[in-house]
């Protein structure tokens, strides 16, 4: 048995084992999010209200330079209203989502570590009773010669994470220099298995890819460092990546994504995210945007024989 057969193999073992298992304790539970980097026509309060509305029962909140969730821009005061909105509203924060590029330049490096800590202070002051994840990608080219400086420079941002108290979390992306899962899980073993490193996993990043990626092999492979499931489709249009909403581009169902780390034992959220690609583009509607991603992820949840953890 090769070690794709097997990682297939594996995953198929799980999700049947989860499906008799669970068939006598009842269903899995799992939570259900957005985030709000497809939310930006709109200040933070407004963002965390809609999805609220729509039914899910966890955010996430994009904490890039300039967005809505800048903690440069979120006052004490307002942070202090976010958490009581949110919990009014019966809403989690899932994480904060970063936009942190591992530079060479140590003053950019420094920078950049001290913008993290502030992340992880918003997170806080906003959910102080949860654990905080922070979820980034890399950037970069070419993984061979980008992947000694992620280890390095992902090492400080460990302190950080051991400091502040969260997890950060890494996402493997398919336009960039880190984009298949053992990227990730070779810079966990370079820097001993923190346990405040995680993986993100985003199967829109796994699709149409050669050596073919299929949900079963990069779930197996996946599962014992993620932490945290975005959600989103995607295409190919004259041979590029064309990203869709969750169950948008119907070329995988979410539910056999859902059912196979449920299965291998993950408690965590599926968060939706809408791609700049398309929140970036001429008439896009967010508010019908945030609807369609909750019908289609409730959808597949419940396909996939889990509940929506409230």
């Amino acid at each position: 048995m090769n070690r794709r057969t097997f990682l297939q193999h594996s995953a198929l073992t799980a999700a049947a084992t989860f499906t008799a298992s669970h068939a006598a304790k009842g269903p899995a539970a799992c939570g259900l999010g957005i985030s709000t980097y497809g939310l930006q026509s709109m200040d933070l309060e407004s963002a965390i209200k809609l999805v609220a509305e729509t039914g899910y029962d966890c955010v996430e909140i994009t904490a890039f330079e300039g967005f809505t969730g800048d903690p440069l821009l979120v006052s004490k005061e307002r942070r202090a209203g976010i958490q009581k909105q949110m919990a009014d509203q019966k809403l989690r924060l899932c994480a904060l989502m970063a936009d942190l590029h591992p530079n060479a330049e140590k003053a950019v490096h420094a920078k950049q570590t001290d913008s993290l800590k502030r992340m992880a202070e918003l997170g806080h002051d906003v959910a102080p009773a949860q654990p905080l994840l922070i979820q980034t990608v890399l950037a970069g080219k070419d993984w061979e010669t980008s992947k000694m400086l992620f280890r390095d420079r992902l090492a400080d941002w460990v302190k950080a994470a051991d400091e502040m108290n969260f997890t950060l979390v890494i996402k493997p992306h398919r336009m960039q220099a880190m984009s298949r899962p053992e990227d990730a899980i070779w810079l966990f073993k370079q820097l001993g298995e923190p346990p405040r490193l995680r993986m993100i996993y985003d199967y829109s990043h796994f699709h149409h890819r050669e050596p073919v990626m299929t949900i079963a092999s990069t779930v197996a492979q996946s599962l014992p460092w993620t932490v945290y499931v975005a959600s989103k489709d995607v295409l190919m249009k004259d041979g590029k990546a064309v990203f869709a909403l969750t169950g948008e581009g119907g070329e995988f169902d979410h539910a056999e994504i859902i059912k196979a780390f449920v299965a291998g034992g993950y408690t965590g959220d599926f968060c939706c995210e809408v791609s700049s690609q398309i929140w970036k583009a001429k008439g896009y509607d967010a508010v019908a945007a945030t609807k369609t991603c909750y019908k289609n992820l409730a959808a597949a949840i419940q396909r996939a024989g889990v509940v929506q953890r409230r």
